[in-house]
């Protein structure tokens, strides 16, 4: 009877010793678990801290998406503020470095992703902005592991000649900021634009991205008698600046590029509507749209709001990265595979040897100045290429 009885307390535990490392083995499972964190830069504060939601809602759909993919990985956004400034987007990066991420999407502002990209490439580690359009941003030298789904001021330059050309302009005058962007894209427009016309005698106005008052200069535009500004600005400013020009009694035609753009400068512009009424800027034009999210966007733009091309590229570099995680081999050599040939929300990307893209021109859009109406008073009808210049949509 001992014996049995021995026996059976062995049987006893033997069973529960098995049934015990399989509770384990069932953990451990559930640990293995991949999480892979993508790093994102979103200027929370600064000149574009009203369009931070928006882009931060293009990264979240696309974290949703990437973790409705068959696998057992989380995906996982680490989120930043960039800030809009070198210092800001440095220290953000170094946060992101410390964070364990694969890559990260981001900056917006160019000067932010210059200062992001010298922590972010030191250590080895790739980034895909989704709005930074510095031309010096093109050097694979200066700036190495820096990719971006927009194209490059250099190519917005000869777009908002033309178009402002086309329009019927025969002098500019150029209100810009003189930070990364703003000077940049000033810089582009202005030889593009002295390849064929003149400039105003009120020629090229600089100011701080922090400025507030623009009467002076405003007034300078005016009493020249330019039949054209162009503002290269954000948003925040270029809706004071237009205020001031019309203060000024500036009667000639208002032109910007892609830093204003959208139905958010009707939030921001302090005046009646109908001040915003034929102004006309230039966007980046996304082509051909790939997937679902373009009509998401649309579907929640009054609640998302924000530059509708900057969160479908937001959204883009979500995925590219998500998906290039995935791949075997660095995670350089996976995205620039992921990023030919992709079909993006944002139309269909191809990233150059020095990490830039082509691009599919720009959308040339007009106020109306009335922002309840069918398009939210915001209408693209035009687009240009380098190809064909200015067109009808």
């Amino acid at each position: 009877m001992k014996t049995n009885r021995t026996l059976a307390l062995l049987l006893t535990a033997t069973l529960f010793a098995a049934a015990f490392a399989g509770c384990i083995g069932e953990d451990e499972a559930e640990d293995t678990t991949e999480t892979v964190k993508i790093g994102f830069l979103n200027p929370q504060t600064g000149p574009l801290e009203a369009d931070a939601p928006g882009f931060s809602w293009g990264v979240a759909q696309a974290i949703d998406d990437l973790n409705a993919m068959p696998g057992d990985v989380v995906f996982e956004a680490v989120e930043v503020n960039s800030g809009c400034d070198g210092t800001v987007g440095s220290t953000g990066a170094q946060t992101l470095v410390d964070s364990g991420v694969v890559a990260v999407v981001g900056a917006a502002c160019s000067g932010a992703s210059m200062g992001a990209n010298a922590i972010l490439s030191a250590a080895g580690i790739p980034m895909i902005s989704y709005a930074s359009t510095n031309p010096s941003l093109s050097s694979d030298a200066d700036y190495p592991l820096f990719y971006r789904i927009v194209p490059s001021d250099a190519i917005q330059g000869p777009a908002a000649a033309d178009m402002m050309s086309e329009a019927g302009a025969t002098d500019l005058a150029i209100l810009h900021m003189t930070n990364d962007y703003g000077s940049g894209l000033a810089d582009s427009v202005e030889t593009a634009w002295n390849e064929t016309m003149p400039m105003c005698s009120a020629g090229k106005i600089g100011y701080e991205e922090t400025a507030t008052d623009f009467a002076a200069s405003a007034q300078a535009i005016a009493d020249a008698g330019c039949s054209a500004v162009f503002l290269s600005s954000y948003i925040n400013d270029a809706a004071l600046i237009i205020e001031a020009l019309h203060e000024a009694n500036y009667t000639g035609h208002i032109f910007s590029g892609d830093g204003p753009a959208g139905v958010g400068l009707y939030e921001k512009y302090a005046d009646d509507d109908s001040g915003l009424a034929n102004v006309t800027v230039t966007s980046p034009r996304a082509g051909s749209t790939y997937g679902d999210f373009d009509a998401r966007y649309d579907a929640n733009a009054a609640e998302v709001g924000s530059i509708k091309q900057y969160v479908l590229t937001a959204y883009d570099a979500t995925m590219i990265i998500g998906k290039a995680s995935q791949e075997d081999g660095s995670i350089t050599d996976a995205i620039e595979s992921v990023g030919t040939n992709y079909e993006g929300a944002s139309g269909l990307l191809n990233f150059l040897d020095n990490g830039d893209v082509g691009g599919a021109g720009y959308n040339i859009c007009t106020y109306s100045g009335d922002s309840t109406d069918a398009d939210g008073g915001f209408a693209c009808n035009k687009y240009w290429t380098a190809e064909g210049g200015v067109q009808s949509a």
